[in-house]
């Protein structure tokens, strides 16, 4: 029967580690190995993060993890955008404890002991413009901050008029207006070309 301690052993320096990985290298039968997860899991010694995927516990866990790393990882491809991405770029005012990523998959949602994670399925042609940053010692993948601006003005629904623009607060400094402007002509929609002109006429009655 498979021991806490060999798991630690084996898995102790990662991240994390997934079910199918624990059958490979201990070879013990589906039902015992569910059961041994559940019983270290109803000890508090591992921490589920999705069905099939683990953590060890603070107290036993060796290698770093953190929630902007984690995006990444419970639901792949994606990057960080919307509205976590404008927060943490300081676009918005607001900060925001739910992890916002975008996917040409299906949406879908997570939460465990590290946070509140979302993903919006973006068609496969908008997904880009993100890049690769450093947090806490980990790569993570986020959007540009055009693209945050364009992801969210694509998936909330309704017309971004300079109204709603001004509702939101948004920071224009932070923005490269090229940059932006580039952004909207790949992504060759109408209603975000509309969007990119009340942006344009936000940014204006700020001067």
């Amino acid at each position: 029967m498979m021991k806490f301690l060999d798991l630690l052993d084996r898995f102790g320096d990662q991240p994390y580690f997934d079910y199918p990985s624990v059958c490979l290298l201990f070879g013990e039968s589906d039902e015992a190995t569910r059961t041994a997860l559940y019983r270290f899991r109803r000890a508090g010694k591992i921490l589920e993060l999705k069905r099939g995927l683990f953590t060890f516990s603070d107290i036993y866990r060796k290698a770093g993890l953190t929630a902007t790393e984690l995006a990444g990882v419970l639901y792949a491809p994606s990057y960080l955008s919307e509205l976590w991405a404008l927060s943490w770029y300081g676009l918005i005012p607001e900060k925001t404890v739910l992890y916002t990523s975008v996917t040409p998959r299906a949406t879908r949602s997570f939460e465990n002991s590290f946070g509140r994670f979302r993903y919006r399925s973006l068609k496969s042609t908008l997904f880009f413009g993100f890049r690769t940053e450093t947090f806490m010692g980990a790569s993570v993948r986020i959007a540009t901050p055009e693209k945050a601006l364009v992801d969210l003005w694509y998936l909330e629904s309704g017309e971004w008029t300079v109204d709603r623009m001004e509702s939101m607060r948004f920071e224009p400094n932070v923005i490269d207006a090229s940059s932006l402007a580039e952004t909207v002509r790949i992504a060759d929609s109408l209603r975000l070309s509309e969007a990119l002109r009340a942006w344009n006429n936000y940014t204006k009655a700020l001067v």
